[in-house]
């Protein structure tokens, strides 16, 4: 949210008098990421600027601290500002001090916008320490229009300044990123060199070892997850260079992971930036051909001889791959995908076909995928769960389906004479109400009963006849859900039948009628279907 709308400032009805004489103040403090570098400029300095102002103000008391750290003034979209804001418009504070203009934004529109117009249209004082300007002593002349374009030019020039700073430095082969590759180090002395992390550096050796000597990808995982190989997020964690457990991923090794190790130019001593761009905020992946590559910028992990191997390994299994799938007819589509799980990990279990002759399968991959002993070996023929699911809806559709529509089609017409009989007494309640809410005034004016009678009578005939409205739009609305209901469940009744009677189980139906299939070692399983409990819940 930039700002607030131009139109209507001084529409917003809320309480800005003084208490006792006293203005009720919120100290709002900001530092952004450039900031941390000036002298003068830290949270705890800016507040304590603030706070000195207010001890020697008589007419002024702290009620809130407003904080945004590391946050940019060209937006207005920061949480620290946006709360001050509301407190403003609730009345909660009617002053906002800060230390000079350039902590309230950098941009030169919307902040002339707050000062000049929005603030004062809702009567919240608005007071800068170092610049020696109070919106109550008047609006700054050309002063803080001036300050606030100075502001905004500013920060656009540090901007640019910091971008042809890291272009410049990509360009050099220094390193520039927040955290250094995994097998390397950030060197004490200078962060844009890296090290070798020798701990992490193993650990990436190994990887190229396997690659080099034709492992496949399923079984680099499983050694190092059976070895209990740190994961890079998890070794960084450990290592304290990852402060936040929220950003540290899974357990696990993961294919993607591998993949971005061995096709990592950095492991042979080249620095390779540039990646992304940075667009509105966003990062944008770059093609490849505008990567900046310089060669030989610090000591490799790997040498160019077996890097260069693995790269031709990795893109001969790729081509081989891609052949197979050429080969082979397209698959299928799964009308049971999303519902089969492993009874032992817990995991959805993987779809594949047997190359000779079709079949399709479904397995549990938590081998292959994490370890060993993540589980034990769990498949299944897919046909056999499709029979089973058919099977089951012979079973139980005319048992369960049938009998719900046929007795719901009982008892709804039942209840439909019910509430058409009950909609009937309430308009005739509504007729005599309404009459008699009409004859009051007569009545009155008759004599035949005073004014505080024909209040109270009208309030509650009034009272009635809202009461018995609302019955009705009620028993309408119930009515109306419950038809819709009994629709749906007549077409889904339909269509299982359907099923039935040509064996083609579809998406729909199973979406629809199956909550999970989970499946045992033994090649047993269980079907957990979902609309026996639905249909209770329509009848009840």
């Amino acid at each position: 949210m930039a700002r607030k709308s131009r139109k209507n400032l001084v529409d917003v009805d809320v309480n800005h008098s003084i208490d006792n004489g006293c203005y009720r103040a919120g100290a709002y403090v900001r530092i952004s990421s450039d900031d941390k570098k000036k002298r003068g400029d830290s949270l705890e300095t800016q507040r304590n600027i603030i706070e000195n102002f207010i001890a020697i103000s008589q007419d002024i008391r702290l009620c809130d601290v407003y904080t945004d750290n590391q946050m940019s003034g060209r937006s207005f979209d920061r949480p620290g500002f946006q709360k001050m804001l509301m407190d403003a418009e609730n009345g909660k504070i009617n002053c906002i001090i800060i230390k000079d203009l350039t902590r309230f934004g950098r941009n030169a529109i919307d902040a002339g916008y707050y000062l000049e117009k929005y603030f004062p249209s809702i009567g919240v004082r608005i007071i800068a320490v170092t610049d020696g300007f109070d919106s109550n002593e008047g609006d700054g002349g050309i002063l803080l229009p001036l300050k606030n374009i100075i502001s905004e030019s500013y920060a656009l020039d540090i901007g640019r300044k910091c971008r042809a700073v890291q272009q410049q430095n990509i360009s050099d082969g220094l390193f520039v990123g927040r955290m250094a590759p995994f097998g390397y180090l950030k060197a004490p002395d200078d962060c844009r060199k890296l090290l070798i992390d020798e701990e992490a550096a193993n650990t990436v050796r190994l990887i190229f070892d396997y690659a080099y000597s034709g492992v496949s990808m399923h079984d680099m995982i499983r050694r190092l997850n059976d070895a209990k190989t740190l994961t890079p997020s998890r070794y960084k964690y450990a290592r304290g260079l990852i402060a936040n457990e929220n950003s540290v991923g899974g357990e696990f090794w993961q294919p993607r992971t591998i993949r971005a190790i061995l096709s990592d130019q950095v492991y042979v001593g080249d620095m390779v930036q540039g990646k992304t761009r940075k667009i509105n905020g966003k990062q944008i992946p770059v093609n490849a051909d505008e990567w900046v590559c310089v060669k030989n910028t610090h000591e490799p992990i790997i040498s160019r001889d077996v890097f260069s191997r693995v790269q031709l390994i990795t893109q001969q299994n790729l081509e081989q791959s891609k052949a197979v799938l050429r080969e082979v007819s397209p698959y299928t589509q799964s009308v049971l995908k999303g519902k089969v799980y492993c009874a032992k990990c817990g995991y959805a279990m993987h779809r594949h076909r047997q190359a000779w002759n079709g079949v399709y399968w479904y397995s549990c991959r938590s081998q292959s995928k994490f370890s060993k002993n993540a589980c034990v070996p769990v498949s299944i023929r897919e046909t056999d769960l499709i029979d089973e699911v058919v099977m089951l809806l012979h079973k139980h559709s005319e048992a369960i389906l049938g009998k719900f529509i046929s007795l719901n089609s009982a008892t709804g017409k039942l209840a439909y004479e019910q509430d058409e009989a009950e909609l009937r007494e309430i308009n005739m309640g509504l007729d005599k109400d309404g009459r008699m809410l009409r004859s009051l005034y007569e009545n009155m004016v008759k004599g035949l009963i005073t004014p505080d009678e024909f209040v109270q009578m009208k309030s509650d005939y009034e009272n009635k006849i809202a009461e018995l409205s609302s019955r009705a739009d009620t028993i309408r609305s119930n009515r109306s859900s419950a038809e819709c209901r009994t629709e749906e469940f007549r077409t889904m009744a339909e269509a299982v039948q359907k099923t039935i009677g040509n064996n083609n189980l579809t998406t729909e139906i199973v979406e629809r009628l199956v909550d999970r299939i989970v499946v045992s070692a033994d090649r047993s399983f269980e079907v957990s279907l979902r609309y026996f409990d639905e249909f209770k819940e329509v009848c009840a």
